[in-house]
């Protein structure tokens, strides 16, 4: 099971308000003159007035309630990050809040008038504002340390010696690239020479194979010019020579059994001699048949002769 997740403090105070029906309100972080240093303290401000609720260990141990008609004046101290509203009235209370804008609106909307004190804008920054020469020596020196943070580095950064080292850096760094560019570019040129050769390495094959096929059909022709009208037209059965049909005369079919043997082995070997001295297949098998592909002779290819079919 996974962990429950923790609940941070305004879903503390959100959820407190729902279950105690108390209305509902801008919640803002502050403090509350009188409370201890370390209390953790939100304060919700709604249109009858504000509750301030105290949280120990994750829950609220303590709730205050306040209405605006309890008041009849209050005198605001604006500092750097907060706001102090001292309140004056049937009650008196003294609260310091991070987020006052829905704080003034409400003091506005109720005429509760509104005492402005006025600070030199030094005295409004955190070890200023009592007044102790104590706290403002430290807040001196603290200021003085974060400024020293801050100015350091920029100061540093703009040294001639500074500025040389980047632009040195910089330079390597534009030179390295150049040179990993030049190698990309050598790489791609080899990698387009390679393959526009192997382009043409097949182109040239392919010349070849069709010259190559070329004459093996010439040499086929003139052996079926000389063979008296008995082979009338020798061609591969697909693209592929490893494959042949040999087309013979219908006078096969009256010719006598050995007679027809013994011309087909012989030519079956003539032919496959041709085919293969032409280099266009290794081992083709030849299949002597008639015009309309009837079978007149096929190869046995264990004895390396033919088997007449009809």
């Amino acid at each position: 099971m996974s962990e429950k997740k923790k609940k941070n403090h305004t879903q503390i105070i959100e959820e407190y308000i729902g279950h105690h029906g108390l209305k509902k309100g801008s919640l803002t972080s502050g403090s509350v003159k009188g409370y201890g240093t370390f209390d953790l303290t939100l304060i919700s401000v709604h249109d009858d007035g504000f509750d301030i609720f105290l949280l120990k260990d994750e829950a609220v141990s303590n709730v205050d309630s306040y209405t605006w008609n309890q008041f009849y004046e209050v005198k605001v101290d604006k500092f750097a990050l907060s706001t102090e509203f001292s309140l004056l009235g049937e009650k008196t209370i003294t609260l310091k809040i991070t987020e006052d804008k829905a704080f003034y609106s409400e003091l506005e909307k109720h005429n509760i008038k509104m005492v402005f004190k006025k600070r030199k804008w030094q005295n409004k920054l955190l070890g200023f504002r009592s007044q102790n020469k104590l706290k403002m020596v430290l807040a001196t020196v603290i200021y003085l340390i974060a400024l020293l943070l801050i100015v350091a580095p920029i100061v540093a950064y703009n040294l001639p010696s500074a500025k040389q080292e980047r632009t040195a850096v910089e330079a390597a760094k534009i030179k390295q690239e150049a040179i990993e560019k030049e190698d990309r570019d050598k790489e791609a040129a080899a990698a387009k020479e390679f393959n526009e050769k192997q382009t043409a390495n097949k182109r040239q094959q392919k010349e070849n194979d069709r010259e190559l096929e070329t004459n093996t059909i010439d040499r086929l022709q003139k052996y079926i010019d000389s063979s008296d009208g008995q082979l009338i037209k020798i061609e591969p059965m697909t693209n592929s020579w490893d494959n042949v049909y040999a087309f013979v005369s219908d006078s096969f079919k009256t010719m006598p059994l050995s007679e027809k043997e013994s011309w087909v082995n012989e030519a079956g070997s003539d032919i496959k001699n041709r085919i293969k001295g032409g280099g266009i297949a290794e081992d083709p098998r030849i299949y002597f048949v008639y015009k309309d592909q009837s079978k007149l002779a096929v190869p046995d290819t264990f004895n390396e002769s033919y088997k007449i079919k009809d």
